[in-house]
């Protein structure tokens, strides 16, 4: 175990749907290396996927698991 290891603080997350500050947000990378992130909102439950700092869609990021 690490000592004086410190725990990063979160940055707030703020929700796209109602504007609170407590919605979780999780870093992915997709087998092609793009980076998305998973956020969901504790307050109203609204989720969303972001790349790039845009909004995108669930089937874009299913699209992109894809592999052939």
């Amino acid at each position: 175990m690490l000592r004086n290891a410190r725990r990063a603080r979160p940055t707030p997350v703020e929700c796209a749907s109602c504007g609170a500050t407590d919605a979780i947000r999780i870093e992915l990378s997709l087998p092609d290396d793009t980076v998305v992130h998973f956020s969901s909102c504790h307050r109203c439950e609204h989720r969303w996927w972001t790349s790039d700092g845009k909004v995108i869609d669930l089937t874009t990021v299913l699209d992109r698991v894809r592999t052939t």
